[in-house]
């Protein structure tokens, strides 16, 4: 819910649906059913690799984007998908790693640059995924009241 209001302002955040594997505890299928563009995506992953507010979280965090959507000429994008996650040894938490199919990888950070490594750190494994192995516990969306208070129109400014 948090990441849902954190954007509230976009339409991407608005039906995220979130799945847990069945027989898992701790397995869990993120789908957004408006596709944000590739910024947004590696904002998301990041957010729920540092979610605020939570502390001693360390989840396994892949996220998987389909490189037909996104608009900008980056040199990852090659073949059908890339990887998105969090590199093991970050500091910064203002970036993401990606890895292609070739499994070049490149850090993308949020202040709009892109950098090719000369190492891999992961290789990419797009992980196959059957939403019939997974409960759809919830739809989430920014709670109203987030939204009211933060959508005045211009005319209430009390």
């Amino acid at each position: 819910m948090n990441l849902a209001n954190l954007y509230a302002s976009t339409e991407f955040v608005r039906g995220i649906e979130l799945f847990r594997k069945k027989g898992s505890t701790d397995s869990f299928l993120i789908l957004f059913t408006n596709t944000p563009d590739i910024e947004r995506f590696n904002y998301f992953v990041n957010y729920i690799e540092y979610p605020i507010g939570l502390e001693n979280h360390s989840p396994f965090t892949r996220g998987f984007y389909r490189t037909d959507q996104i608009d900008e000429d980056y040199d990852f994008k090659i073949g059908d998908w890339i990887m998105v996650f969090i590199s093991k040894t970050d500091k910064e938490y203002d970036n993401v790693h990606i890895t292609n199919s070739s499994n070049r990888n490149y850090v993308f950070d949020f202040g709009g640059s892109v950098k090719a490594l000369d190492s891999i750190e992961e290789k990419f494994e797009l992980i196959a995924t059957d939403i019939e192995n997974y409960n759809h516990i919830i739809d989430i969306h920014p709670s109203e009241d987030f939204e009211q208070k933060n959508h005045k129109a211009w005319w209430k400014f009390w």
